[in-house]
């Protein structure tokens, strides 16, 4: 939920949007015992989904409707604790992008922050795409010359090859090189 929660936005309104949508399930950054599919679903099947999941979270429509079919997903059997914990990345992924509203960066920004996994190239991350063209000083066939996830995808995983299988940490650190002046 929280890198749904989290799409498309700067750091600081991901986590304000993702502390208020833990309020509104009775759960919190310390305290999510209660971030439950249950624990959504009776909200949306009990009271109305615009006035108390949807505005009081700042959720946008299309992210709350992705939040409810995930957990539906959870509900109906398609998706389990421990099908996101130890089956493969292929199939992790293969799963999470049958939920409507959860995509390839979505996909691994799971894999990279909340399974750990050692191989994660996240392409259509723009920090990761920024701090390659950063590194090795390379421009992409984007507007300005920026990396562009489609036509540098191979690109992109040419400079990072070296580091396989354990491009997760090659990832972790283009995420740092952003944040570095100059």
């Amino acid at each position: 939920c929280r890198i749904v929660a989290g799409q498309q936005l700067a750091g600081s309104a991901a986590n304000t949007i993702w502390g208020r949508f833990l309020e509104v399930v009775g759960a919190s950054k310390n305290d999510t015992t209660n971030l439950t599919p249950q624990a959504i679903l009776s909200i949306v099947r009990n009271n109305d989904i615009e006035g108390d999941l949807r505005a009081p979270s700042g959720l946008s429509n299309a992210k709350c409707r992705c939040i409810i079919a995930l957990s539906e997903a959870f509900e109906g059997g398609e998706l389990s604790d421990d099908i996101l914990t130890s089956a493969s990345d292929e199939t992790i992924s293969l799963k999470l992008r049958n939920v409507k509203g959860i995509g390839p960066w979505s996909v691994d920004m799971f894999l990279l922050f909340e399974c750990h996994r050692k191989d994660i190239l996240p392409i259509g991350d723009l920090a990761v795409r920024n701090g390659t063209a950063k590194l090795w000083k390379v421009k992409g066939k984007g507007k300005n010359g920026n990396m562009c996830a489609q036509k540098d995808k191979h690109l992109i995983e040419s400079l990072h090859e070296p580091f396989s299988p354990y491009r997760s940490i090659s990832s972790y650190y283009m995420y740092q090189l952003v944040d570095v002046k100059g």
